[in-house]
């Protein structure tokens, strides 16, 4: 098995030999120009998937922290529904008999109530709103 074989008449190196030589022919260096625009092309390339990343860990953070925000599960009744229970609440508005000698049926009603004032509750202290 250990035959020992002539170098300069093995048939494969020269086949081997004349193909490097063609392709060293053939082959040429890239401009400047071309290294300088595959140069941008990756760093555009670069820069948009640091883009892309960027807003994935934004919006999955986003996400997550509405998903582990503590609230109510179950939705919230609006304040003006009706109770289910207890009777029905009176009207606010009240029809007075229109007086005598007059026939114009005007109708009154009290003033709404007004809310408390909360500016002296959210007003920092030592400042005055």
């Amino acid at each position: 098995m250990n035959e020992s074989r002539d170098p300069s008449r093995d048939p494969l190196k020269s086949l081997f030999e004349e193909a490097a030589a063609a392709g060293r022919a053939r082959a040429s260096y890239a401009s400047a120009g071309e290294i300088s625009a595959r140069g941008r092309h990756v760093h555009r390339r670069r820069l948009a998937v640091l883009a892309v990343g960027a807003c994935l860990v934004v919006g999955g953070g986003g996400a997550a922290l509405v998903t582990l925000l503590p609230g109510s599960s179950q939705p919230v009744a609006p304040a003006t529904s009706p109770s289910v229970s207890g009777p029905a609440p009176a009207s606010t508005t009240a029809t007075l008999p229109p007086p005598t000698g007059s026939s114009s049926g005007v109708t009154t009603s009290p003033p709404p109530p007004t809310p408390p004032s909360t500016a002296a509750t959210t007003a920092p202290p030592g400042r005055t709103p």
